[in-house]
Parts: C-alpha cells; sequence; structure tokens
C-alpha cells in the first residue's frame, strides 16, 4: 500500500460496502450487464445460423458441432491469458478490448466466403468474448456491499438471457425475409453492430477501487469511494463504517497459485454439469425441434421461448443464493435440471419438449448467478479474475466444447433420449461435488472469505471450510 496507510485503506473498504443500491451503483451493475446482453447476443447467433448453413452447406454432424462449438474454444483458449491481464492491468481495460475485439469479428464473420473461413473467424471472436466473460460479475463482486452480491448477479446473468433470447427474435425477422445464402451474412453482420457499446462501457464503468488498492493506486481509489459516496448522499444518509466490514488487513499477500488449485477444482467440477447443459440447450434447440417437423419460423419461435424460461430462473436464484445460501440453491436448481433432462430425450410431442425444455433452461442455466458469483468469492482479488476464469476455462472445455461437439454425435448414434440421460447424469455429478465439499460464502465480504480460507492454511475446495 503506498498512498495510504493500512488503517485507511481498510475504512475505505468498510466505506465501500456500507453503500446502498442508488441510481449510481445500478447504472454501474446497468452497464456491466449491458457486455453481457451484447456478448449473448454474439454467441446466441451460430443457433440461428446453424439450421440454415446445415442445409445450405450439407454440412456433417461433426461439421456441425465443430462450428457449434468453434467460439466456446476461442473463450477457453482466451480466458486465462484475459484474466491475467484484468488482475495485472485493471478490469475495465480489458473488459472493453475484449468487446471490441469479439464485435469486430463477428461483423467480418457475414463476409466469411465459406465453411472454414467462418470456423477460423468464430473461433478468433472466440477470443474476445473470453476476455469479457468473468469481468462483470468479477467486477460487481468487488462494488457492492456483501448482501447484494448474488442478488446482482442474479441481474446480470438474467442480461446474458435476454441476448440469448434476442437472437432467435432477430432470426425470426431476417432469416425468412431473406434468401437463405444472404439471410445468415446479414443475421450475422447485425449480431456484431453493437460493437459500439464498448464505448458506453469506457465512459461510465469506473474500476475497481479493489483492484486499485491492490496495486497501490489508493488516491484512485478513494476518488471513485468518494464519487460513490457523494452520489448516494443525494438519496439516503450514510451512516459511519461499520468494523464488522473492516477487512482482516490492508492488502493481503499474495496466495501462491498450488493452494488456489484446488479451488479452481471445485468450481470447474460444479460449473462442468452447468455449462454442459447450458450449451447443448442454447445451441441445438432449434435443430431439434427442426428435426421434430417444426418449420424453421416456428423452431426459432420455440427457441427464443427456451431461452427466455432462464430470466425468472436466473432472478429468482440470485435471490434466494443471498438468502438461502450459494450451495443448498445450486444443488437445489441442478437437481430439478438433471430431472428435466433425463425426461427430455422421452417426449415427442412439441409442446410437450417445449414445456420441457423451458423448465430445463429454467433451473439449468438459472443455476448460474450464484454459481459464478461463487467461484469469484473464493479468489483473493490480485488472483479473482485469473481465477475464476480458470474455472470457467476447465468447465467450457468439458461442457462446452467435449460435451456439446459430442452430442450431435451422440443422438445419431444412439438417440435422443441416451444423448441427455448423459446430460442428466452429469448434472447430478456436478450438484454432488459442490454439496459434498464446497464452502459457504453467503454474508461474508470478500476479505473476509479469503481470511476465513487462510486462517485454515488449506485449499476450501479440498477441506470444505464451512460458514
Amino acid at each position: 500500500m503506498t498512498e495510504l496507510d493500512a488503517g485507511a485503506a481498510r475504512r475505505l473498504i468498510a466505506r465501500l460496502e456500507r453503500l446502498p443500491m442508488t441510481p449510481a451503483l445500478w447504472l454501474l451493475v446497468c452497464v456491466a450487464g449491458g457486455a453481457w446482453f451484447v456478448e449473448s447476443l454474439d454467441i446466441g447467433a451460430i443457433s440461428v445460423v446453424l439450421p440454415v448453413l446445415t442445409r445450405l452447406w450439407h454440412l456433417t454432424p461433426g461439421q456441425v458441432g465443430l462450428l457449434a462449438t468453434a467460439s466456446t474454444i476461442g473463450i477457453v483458449v482466451g480466458l486465462i491469458p484475459a484474466g491475467r491481464l484484468a488482475d495485472r492491468y485493471g478490469r475495465v481495460n480489458v473488459l472493453v478490448w475484449g468487446m471490441t475485439a469479439f464485435g469486430t469479428l463477428t461483423l467480418l464473420s457475414g463476409f466469411a466466403p465459406g465453411y472454414g473461413a467462418l470456423l477460423v473467424l468464430r473461433f478468433l471472436a472466440g477470443l474476445g468474448m473470453g476476455a469479457v466473460f468473468p469481468l462483470p460479475y468479477a467486477i460487481v463482486a468487488e462494488f457492492v456491499r456483501k448482501n447484494r452480491r448474488t442478488w446482482l448477479s442474479g441481474f446480470l446473468d438474467a442480461m446474458l438471457s435476454v441476448g440469448y433470447f434476442v437472437a432467435p427474435l432477430l432470426g425470426l425477422v431476417i432469416v425468412p425475409a431473406l434468401p437463405a445464402a444472404l439471410a445468415w451474412r446479414v443475421f450475422l453482420v447485425v449480431a456484431g453492430a453493437p460493437i459500439v457499446y464498448a464505448f458506453f462501457v469506457r465512459k461510465h464503468l469506473p474500476e475497481s477501487p479493489r483492484w486499485l488498492l491492490e496495486h497501490g493506486r489508493a488516491t484512485e481509489a478513494e476518488a471513485v469511494v468518494a464519487r460513490l459516496e457523494a452520489h448516494t448522499a443525494r438519496y439516503v444518509t450514510l451512516p459511519e463504517p461499520s468494523e464488522a466490514d473492516l477487512p482482516p488487513v490492508a492488502a493481503a499477500p499474495a496466495v501462491p497459485w498450488s493452494r488456489l488449485a484446488g479451488r479452481v477444482v471445485l468450481g470447474a467440477a460444479a460449473a462442468t454439469g452447468t455449462f454442459f447443459m447450458f450449451y447443448v440447450v442454447m445451441t441445438y434447440t432449434p435443430t431439434i425441434f427442426a428435426a421434430e417437423g417444426l418449420s424453421l419460423p416456428k423452431s426459432l419461435a420455440f427457441a427464443a421461448l427456451v431461452t427466455a424460461a432462464a430470466i425468472p430462473g436466473k432472478l429468482l436464484n440470485g435471490h434466494l443464493s443471498e438468502t438461502v445460501g450459494r450451495k443448498p440453491v445450486f444443488v437445489g436448481f441442478m437437481g430439478f435440471a438433471a430431472v428435466t433432462a433425463l425426461l427430455f430425450g422421452w417426449l415427442h410431442q412439441p409442446l410437450w419438449l417445449l414445456a420441457d425444455a423451458m423448465l430445463m433452461s429454467f433451473f439449468g442455466t438459472g443455476a448460474f448467478p450464484g454459481l459464478k458469483m461463487y467461484y469469484a468469492e473464493l479468489f483473493p482479488t490480485g488472483a479473482r479474475v485469473t481465477g475464476a476464469a480458470a474455472v470457467e476455462s476447465v468447465a467450457r472445455t468439458l461442457g462446452g466444447i467435449v460435451g456439446a461437439a459430442f452430442m450431435p454425435l451422440a443422438w445419431h448414434r444412439w438417440g435422443i433420449p441416451v444423448a441427455f440421460d448423459i446430460i442428466g447424469a452429469t448434472a447430478f455429478a456436478s450438484l454432488a461435488i459442490l454439496g459434498l465439499w464446497g464452502t459457504e460464502t453467503r454474508g461474508l465480504t470478500l476479505e473476509a472469505v479469503q481470511e476465513r480460507l487462510e486462517r485454515r492454511g488449506r485449499p476450501a475446495a479440498v477441506h470444505g471450510v464451512r460458514s
């Protein structure tokens, strides 16, 4: 700590923790959530154009799976390097760079001359997406008070689902109105157009005070907190900072990665089942409905309803994770999701399929807010984005690349029932791992979580620190 003494730095964190939700903090949360909306619109674009390209280019199941996962492969490759950059150079800088990169590459995807070029461009766009994915909830975790983190994470993750919901709606407007050879190109250009939002983020999203303190930039951290306090004072009288919110030390010593590896393993094991279910539902729902005999417009409309079902699920999950706890809510949501996955393959009437898929989306995709905030909380400020990125990199590799690419092959070989039985079994395994070996972080400041884990002197993921 180079500019504030230890006591002043501790009080700065306590001042931040006492801030209620006012328009200034809501603007910050909405700006961060908007970044996820833009990204999910981009990611959801492939599910819209995939049925068109499958027929237009006569793609094999293997080619369909590879194209569906190309951006996810890029995300996985980009996650950890981007996390390291965000922990070193700042959350906002990397967020803006990532949005600019994937938006530009998606625009270029609309001009791809063929399958190979589109595959490469989707992979490169994924690199930029990987830079964005861990950042909104890491930023919000470092700004908002301890009893609002997952509540707001539910709002943030709902913004992701809004983007996934809007993608097929845009497809309903664009794809049927144009010849197939042109429609997918126009759609990708439209999906990449929100690149301009990166400039809005640069203007309105301040850097995390906790990150600034971690890097010896206490004067800047003080200025950010003071601006938030001044805005808050227009609406309420601020109480004195609570002693309970004072971090145990001003700047915790760096924790070696050998002691953080267990937390990565736990988070990834829990997240793999969730990402597996999410990627299959998001990417293949239009294709599955089309295979059941529905027209492409109706398949896209059904896919939009399935995606929309995740929005109330995420909002409920964020609220319950804050009031009940991260662990029990994750176990409950994934348990219901696993049951719906087991049922899905045995249903054939379109409306029953739609209802079951909506429940799978509500509980499966809806499980993300508490889970994402949970594994961000397990890492100290200096390694938070890198740690969360490592969790997502492993989980997206297993669930979003291996699992999602395997699904078309599985249902062509064994049928949809067996393929969705695999999804359900993976979901049960994920909830069991977190339920048995996870830690509960509800109601603790980020600094208190780290102090408790380090006081035990052992990785939480292995020994299960419990509150």
